[in-house]
Order: C-alpha cells, then sequence, then structure tokens
C-alpha cells in the first residue's frame, strides 16, 4: 500500500512538473501552440500558428492566430467547452483565393456567439478597398441564413480574385443570400453590380443575377452601354458536368465606338439574337438581319462562320469601311478567323448592279457604255481579307455581257486599289487595270479589243460579217488585222 502510494505521488510531482512546463514557461507554450496550431490546421485545411493564448481569468480568454504567415485573428470573450461569447478582428495585408493571391488592407470586426452545435457569426470592416459586412448561423455540418455585402469594391480586385482575367476598373457591390449551405445541398442568391467609366474606351454597367439550387445554378445578366446592349437570360449551369446554357440579345448601335474592344475598325450597327453553350469550350450561334437580309452564324475554336440569303453587298463591305463599286444581294458563306485575323468570302451575287465610280465614269467617257444599266445574276465573289488587304476575284455575267475584276487587291489601311479588269457589255468589249487611291482610282484600258471591235464594225457595213469572217481565213490575213488593230489603239491612246 505504501509503495502504491509513492508511485502515486511521485505521478503527481511528475504531473505538476508538466503542467508548470507546459503553462508557465516559454519552451512549454511553443509546445502547446504548436501542437493546436497543426491540429486547426489540419481541421480547417490553411496553415495556421497559434501565437499566443492568455487563460489566466479561464474561461475569459484570449487567443491570437497567424494565418497563412499573412492574416492576424484577435479573439477575447468567453470560452468553454459548450459557450462561445467572443470578439474577434482579422487584418491582413493579403487577399487571396485559389484563383489568386493580391496585397489588400483587410480589417474586420466582428462577434461569435451560441453554443458549439450552433453559433452566430457577424462581422464587418474593410476589404477589397470597400466595405464588407456578412452574418450566419454555423451548424456542425451545414450553415443557414448566411448573408454577404460588399459595396464599393475594386473592381479588379474582386474579379481577379473570382479567377477572372478582365481588365475591368471601377467599383462593384455584391450580394450574397444563402438559406443553406451543407455538403450536399445548397439553396441561395447572388446579385453583381458593376460599373467601369472607361473600358476599352467606352462606359459599361454590369447586372449579375444568379440562383442556385444544389447544383444547378439559373442566372442572367446585363450589359449596359451607351454604345450597346447585351441581354443574357435564361441562363443555367450544371456543376456537376460543368455545362452552360444562356440565350442572349446583342444590340450595337456604333461599331466605330467599339474599335478599341473589337480590334477593329468596322462602321455601322449591329443586331443579332442567339445562343450560348459551353461544354470544355464556349460555343455562339445567333441569327441578325442587319445586313438586309438573314446572316447565320456560329462561333466556336476561335473560328466565325457565318451564312449569307439575299444579304446587302453594300452594308456588308461598309462594314470594312470600303467604299463599294457594287450594289448586290450577297449569298454564301463567310468565315472569320480570330486567332489569324483572316476574313474569307465565298459566294454568289444576285441582282448586282454597278454603282456610281471612277471605273463607270471612265468607261462611259471612253466607250460610251453605261455600266449602270446592267444587272447581273448568279454571278461570284470569292475574296479574303488579312492584315489590311483584301484579295478579290469577280465574275459578273448575263445573257449578253461579263465583267471579269480579277487579282484585286485593296488596301484598307493605305486606301488604295490594284486590280485588273476584263468585260464585254452594251456591243464593246475591254480589258485594264485600276489602281491607286480608292476616292479616285486611276483607269488604264487596253484599246486593242475596243478597236478590234469597231473594226469590225465597219468591215461588216461594208462587206458583211461573212466577208469579214472569209477575208481573216485569208492566209495573212489575221495577221494585217493585228497589226492594224495595234496601230488603232497607240493612235486611239494619243487622244484618251
Amino acid at each position: 500500500m505504501f509503495i502504491i502510494f509513492k508511485y502515486f505521488i511521485y505521478f503527481l510531482i511528475f504531473l505538476s512538473l508538466l503542467l508548470f512546463y507546459f503553462l508557465f514557461t516559454p519552451l512549454g507554450h511553443s509546445n502547446i501552440y504548436y501542437f493546436l496550431g497543426k491540429a486547426l490546421s489540419k481541421k480547417n485545411n490553411i496553415h495556421i500558428e497559434v501565437q499566443s493564448i492568455n487563460i489566466i481569468n479561464y474561461p475569459n480568454v484570449n487567443i491570437e492566430l497567424s494565418i497563412k504567415k499573412r492574416a492576424k485573428l484577435t479573439l477575447k470573450g468567453h470560452l468553454d467547452d459548450t459557450l462561445v461569447d467572443m470578439k474577434y478582428t482579422l487584418r491582413s495585408d493579403c487577399v487571396e483565393s485559389k484563383y489568386c493571391k493580391m496585397n489588400d488592407n483587410v480589417d474586420i470586426h466582428g462577434g461569435i456567439k451560441g453554443h458549439f452545435n450552433k453559433i452566430f457569426i457577424t462581422g464587418k470592416g474593410k476589404a477589397l478597398d470597400g466595405n464588407i459586412t456578412y452574418k450566419a448561423i454555423k451548424y456542425a455540418e451545414k450553415i443557414e441564413d448566411f448573408t454577404l455585402n460588399i459595396y464599393d469594391a475594386n473592381s479588379t480586385k474582386l474579379i481577379n480574385l473570382l479567377g477572372k482575367k478582365i481588365d475591368i476598373k471601377g467599383k462593384t457591390n455584391a450580394n450574397v443570400n444563402f438559406s443553406l449551405i451543407g455538403k450536399k445541398e445548397r439553396h441561395g442568391n447572388i446579385t453583381l453590380d458593376l460599373e467601369d467609366k472607361n473600358y476599352k474606351s467606352i462606359p459599361i454597367k454590369l447586372h449579375v443575377d444568379a440562383n442556385i439550387s444544389n447544383d444547378i445554378s439559373s442566372f442572367m445578366a446585363t450589359v449596359k452601354s451607351t454604345y450597346l446592349s447585351l441581354d443574357i437570360f435564361n441562363g443555367s449551369y450544371n456543376q456537376v458536368n460543368k455545362q452552360a446554357k444562356a440565350f442572349y440579345l446583342l444590340d450595337i448601335k456604333e461599331l466605330h465606338k467599339l474599335k478599341k474592344l473589337l480590334g477593329q475598325d468596322y462602321k455601322g450597327s449591329f443586331y443579332a439574337r442567339g445562343e450560348m453553350t459551353y461544354k470544355d469550350k464556349i460555343k455562339i450561334t445567333g441569327l441578325s438581319k442587319s445586313f438586309g437580309g438573314l446572316v447565320a452564324f456560329a462561333f466556336e475554336d476561335n473560328l466565325l462562320k457565318m451564312k449569307l440569303k439575299k444579304t446587302s453587298l453594300i452594308d456588308i463591305v461598309n462594314l470594312f469601311s470600303i467604299s463599294s463599286i457594287l450594289k448586290a444581294n450577297i449569298d454564301g458563306d463567310i468565315n472569320y478567323n480570330f486567332k489569324h485575323k483572316r476574313l474569307d468570302v465565298h459566294s454568289t451575287l444576285n441582282n448586282a448592279k454597278f454603282l456610281p465610280s471612277t471605273l463607270v465614269n471612265v468607261i462611259k467617257k471612253k466607250s460610251n457604255v453605261n455600266m449602270m444599266n446592267e444587272t447581273f445574276n448568279n454571278s461570284k465573289l470569292d475574296a479574303t481579307y488579312q492584315h489590311n488587304v483584301v484579295l478579290a476575284n469577280l465574275k459578273l455575267i448575263n445573257k449578253n455581257s461579263h465583267v471579269n475584276l480579277t487579282s484585286a487587291n485593296i488596301n484598307t489601311k493605305n486606301n488604295t486599289i490594284d486590280a485588273y479588269f476584263d468585260f464585254k457589255m452594251q456591243h464593246q468589249e475591254f480589258s485594264g487595270k485600276v489602281y491607286g487611291s480608292l476616292d479616285s482610282p486611276k483607269v488604264n484600258l487596253d484599246m486593242q479589243k475596243l478597236v478590234r471591235y469597231q473594226m469590225d464594225k465597219q468591215v461588216d457595213k461594208i462587206i458583211g460579217e461573212s466577208g469579214r469572217k472569209l477575208m481573216e481565213n485569208l492566209p495573212m490575213g489575221g495577221v494585217a488585222k493585228d497589226v492594224a488593230t495595234d496601230m488603232g489603239a497607240s493612235f486611239i491612246k494619243i487622244f484618251f
């Protein structure tokens, strides 16, 4: 019995020394803080260090924690094994998410109160250069009545925190309300309002509204500006299979105001409606009547494919700030590669007619042929546009006439044209070249066809068409005609 008592006394002495070591020595404190910090880090899945614990006035305690060595959390108040009633302060020079980390002055004050199976949490302060307030009820396995309000926050910081790389500046207000956040259930609403007075040289206002129910989210969004409006509605997103779908309406009043946003100086207006989908990549489809006819389009993998039906050629050409020499209804395909900035056109022209131009004036002056009196159907236009250069081939044809514009090179930056043409029209035949400024191009005519045609007309009047053809079939008859044609063409050029 005495031996048992002796060992019991030894145990009490050892326990007293151990408690004294942990409670009243700096090294003991360090050991306690280390083990507590390790346990807290494991439970919260972030690095936490316990810097100090004051329990002299227990159950009133003071605790100081370091979170990821960037934030300091101080808690003061009542804490026992069943009840907590504490005030806290969170200060940091950094905010971060799984997407980014950025410098920021965080200063938040709040309270934690209740039993451990039901704790009320409140807080307010400064973060993201704005004001923040929140409250929630924390249960062991869920959170209820969670509310977060953010006012006048830095838009750039908030968007970067959400993992989006968008160069938006200005202020943002956000409201988050969840009735339930659990491992298997989530029900809530998120709204966001953002304003940037100079995004890509234009003012914009963005509003987003999303409702979350477990793994399915429904959403809508609007983008408003002086020059455009975009409405996204009936949106849905499946968190499990990462698929999204929404409809949209796009109305751009002045395309040239969006030069910095679009990366190209387009002219006119544009209206479209359609659908957006996402599964591994974004796909946008839609319809537009902005160019006089119907344009169906699809965007995917940096490639925009458009199918045109009875669309105005003038409206499309004017889109690129180029003056059109034709008006026509265009059917066909237009593809634009955003990565290589290349436009390809393969189309058919109907009801095509020439518009007033230098080419039309020169032809009429030198041959009395009025090109604007002709109409062409089922004609072809093939073109590419890249690096401010249009390369095109145009073939117009009707029952009695044709016009071919080949190897056309139009530089939209320098406003120049270089093209060859060949046509037969109103009992005349021409070929030549158009070059120089688009506003006032020069026209060189090859007069041989014109002279040959006029000589044939004169000979036909004298000996008839059959007699002329018989003469051409005589030995050296064709050579004599060619020599006469060349001399006539040279002579005419002196006066032209």
